[in-house]
């Protein structure tokens, strides 16, 4: 389908995915110049009427998201029958690429990506659209970090179908909710169980259940027990896990009850928080104490029993001893709490007074940004007002100013391949045509700014295009009164392209003969330009008498006097006679429809009436 336009709008250029429903397409949108993304329903999907009204109702809904971690949707349409969604174009990886390329992945990184999905996901949520089908595959990554979810309207449509587990879909099971397998009402929470398997196989580079059936898979879901994630990655924390295992919980009331609170636990991973007490999982870490040997071969610590009395004395001293250490201490005992400053639009040494002022730590990334200046803090982690110990870092996302791209050398193509290639720059073109000798039309004839200068990733390029050599000039023909098979004659001698552009009942011409032209005659114009003609449907006109009156000079003393008249008929000498100079007389002339009559003095003309 390269190539193809649809609704006068979206071009394909390439296709850059393909999946079970949809394909989807790099495309250029001609109305706002930019490059855009388009997925297409397969057919199968599209000839299912049901599916298709589902499908338009939330691709519409969705449509209504709009956040930076969110796959952003511009239009839905359809033509014949193909349907379409019109999405944001993101460069850079699925999650699910990354995972494979990589996984398993750092758990700072790790980490960083599931609290970008729930932000994306959260504002979902309170707009009232579940995705129902998170999976890495859904979530992009671009090359400076940035995760966006994907398949909003797709998801929520597929997922309202009956439920199968054919080839199509066998990747979802994979991350599929119990309740949702089990065909029951579904709610915010589902996302969260299939985000908490996301988070799963970035950390340990499998997914948590796996079976030759993907029936089997389901069911593995609703009944088995997850393996501890930290038996297959050592470097998952017990806090971590733990909110792995609450995201995953069998039972939705017992997961977070929102991504936010998923997102806010996640941030909070420095404080030690286990944010889910792991004594509901079987794979809970138990800290194995060695015997204890005495003197006098006393028995184990383990089987020897401790005397009431001896236990309460124990547990006296431990809490004495807490106590003092809490009055000395205070919150150093663990850290005090600091409130996260907000960085957003400050300049670096700004944020660094700020931290500084708070008892926090920085690190420093950056990032290519269109609204923040060049310097300026574009966003951080953790975000203002979040409660952090003292000492914590902050991650702050340094403005680099705009993306600058290379402008490619178009120069001497054609005007459709040059587009294609700004556009794969994000660059746009901005077009004036002339006449050229040396191009030939739909040629680029230069460029601004020149091939290898750098401008602004989303910027223009002036370009100006050729038009062909400059044809010759010619006097538009009178055609009015013509039939058509003579107007085209008369236009083809001048090298003019008739275009009938419409009929129009008239009193006036006869059926098929020229009403009005545009441009009208003696308009000097191209060759090759077209002439516009209104034809005539008719009944045609009727007879019409007038006198008219001939004054005849005296300067000589004979005259040679000719009438011609032109009507609907056609051109038609009506009168030739000598008279006397200064002879005075009327003539009588029936005619038919618009008229003008011509009067000639000995040969030469000498008055003309319009009747």
């Amino acid at each position: 389908m390269n190539g193809t336009v649809l609704g006068k709008r979206y071009e394909l250029l390439e296709v850059v995915g393909d999946g079970g429903m949809a394909t989807v397409y790099k495309a250029r949108c001609r109305m706002l110049d930019r490059i855009v993304a388009v997925k297409i329903l397969k057919p199968e999907y599209s000839r299912d009427q049901s599916f298709v009204e589902k499908f338009r109702t939330e691709a519409t809904a969705a449509a209504r998201l709009s956040h930076p971690n969110i796959v952003n949707i511009y239009d839905v349409g359809q033509e014949d029958d193909i349907y379409y969604i019109v999405m944001e174009y993101v460069e850079g990886r699925t999650l699910k690429d990354i995972i494979s390329e990589e996984g398993p992945l750092p758990v700072g990184k790790a980490v960083d990506i599931a609290i970008m999905i729930c932000d994306g996901i959260h504002q979902a949520h309170q707009k009232g659209i579940i995705h129902r089908d998170i999976k890495p595959a859904n979530i992009l990554v671009t090359s400076n970090g940035m995760v966006k979810v994907a398949d909003f309207g797709i998801a929520q449509a597929i997922s309202k179908k009956t439920i199968t587990f054919g080839e199509n879909v066998i990747g979802s099971v994979h991350y599929i909710s119990p309740e949702q397998a089990k065909g029951e009402p579904l709610t915010p929470a589902t996302d969260i169980y299939s985000l908490g398997c996301v988070l799963f196989e970035m950390l340990t580079g499998q997914i948590p259940f796996d079976a030759e059936s993907p029936i089997t898979v389901a069911l593995k879901h609703i009944h088995d027990e997850l393996v501890s994630p930290s038996s297959l990655n050592p470097e998952i924390t017990p806090s971590l896990e733990a909110i792995i295992y609450r995201a995953m919980d069998k039972v939705p009331a017992r997961r977070f009850k929102t991504a936010e609170d998923m997102r806010n636990a996640l941030l909070h991973l420095g404080r030690g928080q286990e944010g889910y007490g792991p004594g509901r999982h079987r794979h809970d870490r138990t800290i194995v104490m060695p015997a204890v040997s005495g003197e006098g071969g006393e028995e184990p610590l383990g089987k020897k029993k401790v005397r009431p009395y001896r236990l309460a004395i124990v547990l006296i001293a431990v809490l004495g001893l807490l106590s003092g250490v809490w009055v000395v201490l205070g919150d150093g005992l663990f850290g005090r709490d600091i409130e996260v400053p907000n960085l957003q639009g400050k300049t670096l040494k700004e944020a660094d007074y700020l931290l500084s002022q708070s008892k926090l730590g920085s690190e420093v990334k950056h990032e290519f940004s269109d609204e923040f200046a060049k310097n300026t803090v574009i966003r951080q982690s953790p975000i203002a007002g979040t409660k952090v110990k003292q000492g914590r870092r902050v991650t702050m996302y340094l403005s680099q100013g705009p993306e600058l791209v290379v402008v490619p050398r178009v120069e001497g193509r054609q005007l459709a391949d040059a587009e294609i290639m700004l556009g794969n720059k994000d660059l746009s073109a901005n077009v004036e045509e002339e006449y050229d000798d040396k191009y030939a039309a739909g040629f680029v004839i230069s460029q601004e700014p020149g091939a290898g200068k750098k401008i602004e990733k989303g910027g223009s390029v002036n370009l100006l295009v050729s038009k062909g050599p400059q044809p010759e000039k010619v006097s538009m023909p009178d055609l009015v009164g013509l039939n058509l098979d003579e107007a085209h004659r008369k236009a083809e001698e001048k090298k003019l392209v008739l275009d009938e552009s419409g009929r129009k009942d008239s009193t006036e011409y006869y059926a098929n003969q020229i009403i009005s032209q545009d441009p009208e005659s003696g308009v000097m114009v191209d060759e090759g330009s077209t002439v516009k003609v209104v034809v005539s449907k008719g009944p045609g006109p009727v007879a019409q008498t007038v006198s008219l009156p001939i004054d005849i000079p005296a300067d000589r003393d004979v005259y040679k006097v000719q009438v011609i008249l032109r009507d609907s008929r056609g051109n038609q000498e009506i009168y030739n006679e000598m008279h006397p100079g200064g002879d005075n007389f009327s003539l009588g002339i029936t005619y038919l429809g618009r008229a003008k009559a011509e009067v000639k003095l000995n040969g030469k003309p000498y008055r003309s009436f319009d009747l």
